[in-house]
């Protein structure tokens, strides 16, 4: 099951694509898409554990977007 995270700010196309590229190059990262107009980023991990991934993805989002934030939004449906 993935999880929902909401971006303090709307990305750019290139900061969207540039954060996607980072994240998937994460062993334990299975999917990885945002969504809703570059506010909502989706992710899957492999084995359901997210902490270790969200902590990076924070890195991520920060450095690549200029300070973007992520705060948990929702579990996916399943």
């Amino acid at each position: 099951m993935g999880r929902y995270y909401r971006l303090s700010k709307k990305l750019t196309e290139d900061e969207s694509r540039e954060v996607q590229r980072e994240m998937r190059e994460i062993a334990d990262v299975e999917d990885v898409s945002i969504k809703a107009d570059e506010r909502m980023l989706f992710v899957v991990t492999k084995d359901g554990q997210f902490s270790d991934v969200m902590s990076r993805a924070v890195n991520i989002c920060s450095r690549v977007a200029n300070g973007a934030e992520l705060s948990f939004a929702r579990f996916a449906e399943a």
